[in-house]
């Protein structure tokens, strides 16, 4: 387990952050290749039908993931405390309820797939495929939502190196499954579906086993579980700020949905590719700035307020230098990488303008997530869910605006003008300073 105040700044941000950001390479590769194999096996159609329900899906898996990131800055505090005892309760006890909480959801949303798939607008004749993916997906959500908690747990006590592994584990799950599903099985886009969740019920049995060795090693006792109240509303404060803010986030992309996919199959599946593309880049720079994220909470436990500002200016550096090269790949390589996936044209249109005309602008969103990292590790939650508020608002507004005189590129448009306008918002909270608690202005 790794502090990462001690020592050498830049040396311990590197060493966390390199596995973390081959964890998203390797996790992003996999959703890649799932991709490509949907639509040269099965066709445009399954990435249609898989794009489609994305939105909602995500939305639901943003709402959990966001309650595993805000729980591991709690945890990576209690880390930097060293009150272990208190730690291993607060994870087990949130685990278990949020565990019990999805699989309630999950059910809820395989009953009322209807009414979700015509609030989507889903066009009819994919509801067949759309519905195979979709309830196979929503039955192992639970899995998924054990890695999400995981993973950032590993990270907040400074094992960033394991996730790593099980991120090379799980791709290769996942693509031999989906091989085996779709190429032996004659699955359609079940197939996908079936591979997806059966890597992440793996992969959450090796997290369990290497946190009880790891916790045993250090001699940190994992037997016993108590519920307090008063632990559940401190764990709370961290965890639901950034669970509101996700979904906030996602809630947007759902409500935004309906029009793309009135665009039609080759524009959702341009715009599907085009999304993968940015999930690749954002992964990258996200893993990175959990780095300062990580890096603040342990400090803020640790009472060592002065390092933060000397680790602020190393993420500043490292963040960009992991992002430049797989941004100007896409960028300038946006219609190799769209033949690389599709087929007609009409999608690959759809792809290259969205990766050549878009992507350029992510930096504004390299900006926005570094700020979430800061403010939500020094727990400045009511910030961070204004701030993606302001994006989610004004991404629906403008979609809704420019859709109607450019179609699916009003979309992008508004994906662009929404990053600009949360990045303004955050700069100016940042700078004013508005975003320090007591603590860090007591200690200035």
């Amino acid at each position: 387990m790794k502090k990462l105040y001690e020592g050498n700044l830049k040396k311990n941000f590197f060493v966390f952050a390199f596995p973390l950001v081959l964890t998203a390479l390797f996790s992003q590769a996999y959703h890649i290749i799932n991709t490509i194999m949907a639509g040269k096996l099965i066709g445009d159609e399954a990435i249609s039908a898989i794009g489609s329900t994305s939105p909602f899906i995500s939305m639901i898996s943003s709402v959990f993931w966001g309650y595993g990131t805000g729980l591991s800055v709690y945890v990576a505090m209690l880390f930097g405390e060293r009150d272990y005892k208190k730690m291993i309760n607060v994870i087990k006890i949130n685990i278990l309820l949020s565990s019990l909480i999805i699989i309630v959801i999950s059910i809820l949303c395989i009953l009322f797939h209807s009414v979700i798939f015509n609030f989507l607008n889903i066009e009819k004749h994919l509801w067949e495929d759309s519905y195979s993916y979709f309830k196979i997906y929503m039955y192992g959500l639970v899995f998924l939502h054990l890695n999400w908690c995981f993973l950032p747990i590993a990270n907040a006590i400074g094992k960033s190196v394991f996730p790593f592994v099980a991120s090379v584990i799980s791709n290769i799950l996942n693509i031999f499954g989906n091989y085996i599903f779709i190429k032996h099985f004659h699955m359609r886009v079940e197939g996908t579906a079936y591979a997806t969740v059966i890597s992440a019920f793996i992969i959450s049995v090796f997290y369990l086993i290497t946190f009880i060795r790891t916790f045993k090693n250090e001699k940190i006792s994992i037997r016993g579980l108590y519920f307090s109240a008063d632990e559940l509303s401190e764990s709370w404060s961290y965890s639901f700020p950034t669970m509101l803010q996700q979904s906030v986030m996602y809630m947007c992309t759902a409500f935004v949905s309906p029009l793309t996919n009135k665009c039609g199959a080759a524009a959702i599946a341009g715009y599907t590719i085009g999304m993968r593309l940015y999930d690749l880049n954002a992964a990258i720079y996200q893993n990175s700035n959990k780095t300062i994220g990580n890096f603040i909470a342990q400090c803020m436990g640790a009472k060592k307020y002065q390092l933060i500002n000397d680790g602020i200016k190393v993420c500043l550096v490292q963040t960009p230098l992991f992002l430049l090269p797989f941004l100007l790949f896409t960028v300038f390589g946006s219609g190799l990488i769209s033949d690389i996936f599709l087929d007609e044209s009409d999608s690959i249109y759809y792809s290259s303008v969205f990766m050549k005309y878009c992507m350029p602008f992510v930096i504004f969103n390299v900006i926005n997530n570094f700020l979430h990292a800061i403010f939500r590790s020094v727990g400045s939650g009511r910030i961070l869910v204004v701030s993606t508020v302001i994006y989610s608002v004004s991404r629906f507004a403008y979609s809704y605006i420019f859709y109607e005189i450019f179609d699916m590129f009003g979309i992008y448009l508004a994906i662009i003008l929404s990053w600009i306008t949360e990045a303004v918002f955050g700069l100016y909270v940042y700078f004013s300073g508005k975003w320090k608690n007591d603590e860090l202005n007591i200690n200035a």
